[in-house]
């Protein structure tokens, strides 16, 4: 076998992997995306997971018998984009349509959706983790690099951009700018779920480290981008083989939230006893759910964010215009990037 069919087998069985745990990236008791009583968790949407996995490792075992049964010369060179992006497709699209026969089925056993809202009494905490000196950071790592650049101004070539080595700080300005945005907006307007007692406390905590995430992204963007900078100075060159010494620790702090998300469920919700949670599901409508639990479309809710359906983390409720400002927002530095570079 060539190297391109071990690939394309590669990435069937992880593609395989992330749809077999799919069911299980959502609060306890929504399945499929919709909100359902416990008793259908523990009895006949058990049934339905099997039957659902049954399905996708199906379609992954057909990807992965076409992988080994065709000939080496399809792997050719004018050939394997074609032959992966084919195989892969049919797989992704076996597995999708394997989520979307089961969040049908799952609606039929779904929980009335209560219009009554809940209010908790005590304001929740909506700073950035570690406060606005830590949420600056990135932006005096860019101003930093931007003083050292200026120090060795003599010594860049000639610049055919009009901002030279300053393009990249500039861009990181924007992207860190962006990242601050969303945090502060992940962290003001989400919807909250749980009003007091464990289910709340452990709903602010998983908030929290979502809104950090978003925060270390920009002390990310800020390093590396200050690196390109300084390699175009000689005196600085060869720092972008040691920025894995400042890169490594964000990299682990985000694989660690990663096992810590997996352990504690959608929300945190996984560690609470169910008499523990007095909201059942995230309190949103599942007609609210368009394309399986992909998407929120709710122009009733006032938040901008909620919790994902299908996934862990949050995502933007498209039924609000503040979501709409976030998306344009997210589109700045793909036309920054053409006026800095």
């Amino acid at each position: 076998m060539t190297s391109f069919a071990w690939a394309m087998m590669l990435i069937v069985t992880v593609h395989a992997l992330v749809f077999h745990a799919m069911p299980r990236f959502s609060r306890p008791d929504i399945l499929f995306a919709v909100t359902v009583p416990d008793a259908f968790v523990r009895g006949a949407g058990r049934a339905l997971v099997s039957r659902y996995r049954l399905i996708v490792w199906s379609g992954a075992a057909a990807a992965l018998a076409i992988g080994l049964l065709l000939p080496a010369s399809w792997f050719s060179a004018d050939r394997v984009g074609f032959v992966m992006m084919s195989v892969m497709a049919g797989n992704m699209l076996v597995a999708a349509s394997a989520w979307l026969w089961a969040h049908r089925r799952a609606r039929a056993h779904a929980v009335p959706h209560a219009d009554t809202r809940v209010a908790s009494l005590v304001p929740r905490d909506t700073s950035l983790p570690g406060g606005a000196l830590f949420a600056g950071g990135p932006f005096v790592i860019l101003v930093a690099t931007t003083m050292v650049v200026w120090m060795h101004w003599d010594q860049f070539p000639p610049r055919p951009r009009p901002l030279g080595p300053f393009g990249p700080l500039a861009m990181g300005a924007v992207y860190v700018m962006m990242m601050l945005t969303l945090a502060m907006s992940l962290a003001r307007r989400t919807r909250q779920i749980s009003t007091d007692g464990l289910a709340a406390a452990a709903e602010q905590r998983f908030l929290r480290v979502n809104v950090f995430v978003l925060v270390l992204a920009g002390y990310g963007t800020a390093i590396m981008l200050s690196t390109a900078a300084l390699e175009a100075i000689p005196s600085f060159a060869g720092m972008s083989s040691k920025i894995w010494l400042a890169m490594l620790p964000i990299m682990l702090f985000n694989f660690g939230v990663a096992v810590w998300m997996l352990r504690v469920g959608q929300g945190g919700q996984r560690t609470i006893a169910p008499a523990g949670r007095e909201i059942r599901g995230d309190a949103t409508p599942d007609r609210a759910w368009k394309a399986g639990g992909l998407f929120y479309f709710n122009p009733k809710d006032p938040a901008i964010w909620v919790e994902k359906r299908v996934g862990f983390g949050y995502t933007l409720n498209m039924g609000n215009v503040g979501a709409w400002v976030l998306i344009s927002m997210m589109l700045v530095p793909v036309f920054a990037a053409r006026l800095f570079f």
